[in-house]
């Protein structure tokens, strides 16, 4: 939010700067160009002094100053001695511009060429003697200086044009930025002022919510005598924290800390408030208050606010109230179900006894009396016998789904392990149906071995047993370790990163899909009793145990083309 503030006047500031940079490089440019001008001048006056001493050259000759004045001929032959000087400056003053170098050099070489000539005779004497080819070489010179000067009057009038678009151009640019910089900071004061505005309005307006609420809340300023932290001097205070410290005939803005009621002082909350300065460990605690009749629990919140310190305290003397009574009820939960558990193996050992005896008299009754009774009453004794067998059954799966708690006695468990003990249970079941199983590796992961042997068991088991006629079962088992994301729908409720997704695949019976949430439910069975045998436990035991390792399993299928069962432990 300050960055935010800031930025009109990190803007302005940029801005400004620009136009500064702008102005100095546009100075910079007039400086560059004022010295190319410098330069372009010296060179057009040397070539044109180059010219007026080789024209004074041309006029100088030996002979005519033994005939004439030799004052007038001594003017001529002193500037022709400086055209080797000319040429020697104008070579460093052109520099890198190759074009005027290169005529430079022509200059030099033809001068060079008749130079010892121009000194012992005039251009009359020159044309005199039939040496007319000198003439053409001095026309070149001359027509050479000539285009030098009008190339360097050309860069002169090119940079000119380039400093005028410059200054226009930086000109229109300063103007430009100076009325955003100013726009900018106009706008920045007028907003401002809309927000010191709105700042009072909000300051008044979070004065009435802090007074409102029923937490107490109070800032405080340190007070220290050298190092050491001795006092706190109250800088707010909403009305709620007042009514804490029972003083509501004022405010307690200003005062000392030691000046409020003895729970607050070195011994109460003030001694948690100098640590948590000192210390900086700031954060939420319980604190008992025991004033007089009052007997309340608050939770204590301590922030930092700048140097200060923010204590916001809220009454939970109804919470711990709660919670006091919640844990009675849990130990008295808790007892319930220990004696449930105790009345659930009493009960079943008890009626397994009399089943035994039930079974035990039906065998007798067969075996030693079959002959002697008749037809019909064999057939009741037989269905006494299935309906005792069935009852065993469904007393030892209730055993079974009650002992499953979810206390479990966690620690390693190597799955591939877990399912060779469980196929060596059911060899005899596999081997009569010759069934084929295919078990990928399995990971080793932390869960309740012997309530894993019973999810895989109970697996195994249902698909040999709901097998088709004239199919030969199989089954495979594969397993991959997968994120929590990958599957955001049956992982909706995950609190594990990653799981292991493992897959029981059979080729059997199947299931109608529109069943698939009532497979998991106490006693749901599909089939009626006299096509398939069993409790309708065995798929709720697989539910509970996968619910107990805080895993999901689900299950997918068609009628007659088999089903898979998911399971998803977390890894």
């Amino acid at each position: 939010m300050r960055l935010k503030a800031a930025f009109p006047f990190i803007l302005s500031f940029l801005l400004l700067s620009s136009v500064i940079l702008i102005d100095r490089s546009n100075f910079n440019k007039m400086t560059e160009y004022t010295a190319e001008v410098d330069r372009t001048r010296e060179v057009i006056n040397r070539f044109e002094r180059l010219s007026k001493n080789l024209k004074s050259a041309q006029i100088f000759s030996r002979n005519y100053v033994r005939r004439a004045s030799p004052a007038y001929y001594s003017m001529f032959y002193r500037e022709a001695g400086q055209v080797k000087d000319d040429l020697r400056f104008l070579r460093a003053l052109l520099g890198p511009d190759t074009a005027q170098q290169n005529r430079l050099r022509t200059i030099s070489r033809l001068i060079e060429r008749h130079w010892d000539a121009l000194m012992q005779k005039n251009i009359a004497e020159i044309i005199a003697s039939g040496e007319g080819y000198r003439i053409d070489d001095l026309f070149v010179i001359h027509t050479l200086i000539d285009r030098s000067i009008a190339y360097e009057n050309s860069l002169l009038s090119k940079r000119k044009e380039e400093l005028q678009e410059s200054t226009t151009l930086t000109g229109n640019f300063s103007a430009l930025f100076s009325i955003l910089a100013l726009g900018i900071v106009l706008g920045v004061f007028a907003s401002q002022v809309v927000l010191t505005y709105r700042r009072k309005w909000l300051e008044g307006f979070l004065e009435s919510i802090l007074n409102s609420t029923r937490n107490g809340i109070v800032n405080l300023q340190p007070i220290r005598q050298g190092n050491a932290l001795t006092d706190f001097r109250i800088t707010f205070s909403n009305a709620a924290f007042q009514e804490l410290v029972d003083e509501r005939s004022g405010s307690l803005v200003g005062r000392r800390l030691s000046q409020l009621p003895g729970w607050m002082q070195a011994e109460g909350l003030g001694g948690r408030f100098k640590t948590a300065m000192e210390t900086g460990a700031f954060g939420s605690f319980e604190y008992l208050l025991r004033d007089g009749e009052r007997t309340l629990w608050m939770d204590v919140l301590l922030a930092q606010s700048g140097d200060n310190l923010t204590a916001t305290l809220h009454n939970i003397t109804t919470v711990k109230q709660y919670q006091q009574e919640l844990q009675e009820k849990v130990v008295q939960l808790d007892l319930t179900n220990r004696n449930l558990q105790e009345f659930a193996y009493v009960a079943s050992h008890d009626l397994q006894e009399p089943l035994r005896k039930i079974q035990a008299f039906g065998d007798i009754l067969e075996r030693d009396f079959g002959p002697q009774i008749p037809a019909g009453a064999m057939d009741l004794v037989g269905r006494m016998q299935n309906s005792a067998e069935r009852m065993s059954a469904l007393i030892k799966d209730l055993l079974t789904y009650s002992r499953l708690s979810s206390e479990q006695t966690l620690g390693p468990v190597a799955l591939s392990s877990v399912l060779v003990e469980v196929t060596e249970d059911l060899e005899l079941l596999i081997a009569d149906q010759q069934a084929v199983l295919h078990i990928a590796p399995l990971p080793t992961l932390s869960g309740d071995p012997m309530q894993l042997h019973q999810l895989f068991h109970n697996l195994l088991s249902n698909a040999l047993k709901f097998n088709r006629d004239g199919v030969r079962p199989e089954i495979s088992i594969t397993c991959r370790r997968i994120g929590a994301a990958e599957e955001p729908v049956v992982l909706s409720k995950a609190t594990h990163p990653s799981y292991y997704r493992i897959e029981v695949t059979d080729n059997g019976i199947g299931f109608d899909m529109r069943y698939a949430d009532q497979l998991f439910q106490l006693f749901r069975r599909l089939h009626g009793k006299s096509q398939y045998s069993g409790t309708g436990i065995g798929l709720a035991i697989c539910k509970k145990v996968v619910d107990n390792h805080h895993g999901f399993i689900t299950a997918e299928g068609r009628a007659g083309q088999g089903a898979t069962f998911t399971i998803y432990l977390p890894a």
